[in-house]
């Protein structure tokens, strides 16, 4: 299995390393990532595949030879915790939050199964994946933040943003932050609270950070959180002056003052983004639904 070392002791790797689906699925290109402390592993998000997270657990087992203790879940959407059935044998943490949205996928399970597979009737690995998950509620819902481990250990944060209970987590030792959705790198940035994202943004530019695993896509250095941030800023301010002269939606889509997003010269946001560049759109929609509002 291809994996990515991001520090001696973390490492990452994505169900869609080992299949080919012509174009980039986000379904299969969330980012899976086990953290190495002196006496135990932990792994943040378990992508769609129980085969493949069962793989790349047993694999970083015998790497360091230490026991698997957490299984960290950023948030519930189905492709960051559907192979969850690779680590029942431990402890799953999950925002409090995010439970309710669980206990629904949970109820009617297997039609749910074949409804979604359904969606991927051409792509046999997505399909198989997603009937073969065993789907079960965490031992631990954590309702702002839990820290453990030695040596520094990790802390899992809640701070909603993409979803009402998405978190991050963050190993100081390590000096490695892991996003889930509040920060992609292969697709534009999708707004569940964008003012909570942005505040996140800006809650992790003061960490001691030097490497940054997103939710989907290639693992970065801190700058890319700055860059982000600052473009949304531009554009809010943009999309407030332009709103102020009473433009409409279709006209501002099209002005030309509005910041070029800097994703798009970024080789892994041009690949992944192929059919996905509407969602850039749909952000700037957003802020300007948002900006609307509060007039």
């Amino acid at each position: 299995m291809p994996y990515t070392k991001v520090t001696d002791n973390t490492f990452t790797s994505s169900f869609s390393s080992i299949i080919q689906t012509g174009e980039a699925e986000p379904v299969t290109t969330s980012t899976m990532t086990c953290i190495a402390l002196s006496d135990e592993l932990v792994f943040v998000d378990c992508g769609l595949s129980s085969r493949f997270a069962a793989k790349f657990r047993k694999d970083m087992e015998e790497k360091f030879q230490r026991r698997t203790s957490h299984l960290l879940l950023t948030h519930l959407h189905r492709d960051h915790y559907w192979a969850m059935g690779a680590f029942k044998d431990v402890n799953v943490v999950v925002s409090r939050r995010e439970m309710p949205y669980l206990k629904r996928a949970l109820k009617n399970i297997e039609s749910r199964k074949k409804q979604w597979a359904g969606r991927y009737i051409g792509n046999k690995p997505i399909a198989k994946a997603t009937m073969g998950a065993n789907l079960f509620l965490p031992n631990k819902c954590v309702k702002e933040m839990l820290a453990f481990g030695s040596d520094e250990g990790v802390v899992f944060r809640i701070t909603g943003g993409h979803s009402a209970g998405s978190a991050y987590v963050y190993s100081p030792s390590e000096r490695v932050l892991c996003t889930g959705d509040n920060l992609l790198t292969c697709y534009a940035q999708l707004f569940g609270d964008g003012e909570k994202m942005l505040e996140t943004y800006r809650h992790w530019e003061t960490l001691n950070i030097e490497h940054v695993v997103p939710g989907h896509g290639e693992v970065v250095s801190k700058e890319y959180i700055t860059k982000v941030r600052s473009y949304f800023e531009e554009l809010i301010s943009t999309l407030k002056e332009l709103v102020d002269r009473q433009l409409d939606l279709k006209s501002i889509l099209k002005h030309p003052k509005l910041p070029i997003y800097f994703g798009r010269n970024h080789a892994s946001w041009m690949k992944g983004s192929r059919y996905h560049t509407g969602w850039l759109n749909n952000s700037i929609i957003y802020w300007y639904n948002k900006l609307t509002t509060q007039k």
